[in-house]
């Protein structure tokens, strides 16, 4: 009876030390396959970067907003494709759709159109 009570004692120490452990290894898995976009927002007559334009990846609650020097980006994406919007005063709307986003590409060069 002893035996069996110090068996079950050890079970209940060690498997909840080894869900926790599995856990945190989920967790590190999950932060492992993320990327950063990142990207420049420029005009495409003149060449000149925009400040202050609004990168929103639809679907999703993120925005960014381009710098000085018309970067922007989006941190702990999961690869995959991606609909992006950029909006800006005294410009047309630009959109890139299907943008695949991945390891190997998560680079994107906007241009605008000054707007008539």
């Amino acid at each position: 009876m002893k035996y069996l009570l110090s068996l079950l004692f050890v079970c209940a120490v060690l498997f909840p030390a080894n869900a926790d452990e599995k856990e945190h290894r989920a967790d590190n898995a999950d932060k492992a396959i993320t990327v950063t976009l990142f990207g420049t927002v420029t005009d495409a007559n003149t060449g000149e970067s925009l400040v202050g334009v609004q990168v929103q990846l639809e679907g999703t609650n993120k925005k960014a907003y381009t710098d000085f020097d018309g970067n922007f980006s989006f941190e702990d994406l999961r690869p995959g494709e991606y609909n992006i919007s950029a909006n800006y005063i005294s410009y047309e709307a630009k959109k890139v759709e299907k943008q695949t986003i991945d390891i190997f590409s998560c680079e994107v060069k906007l241009k605008m159109e000054p707007a008539n």
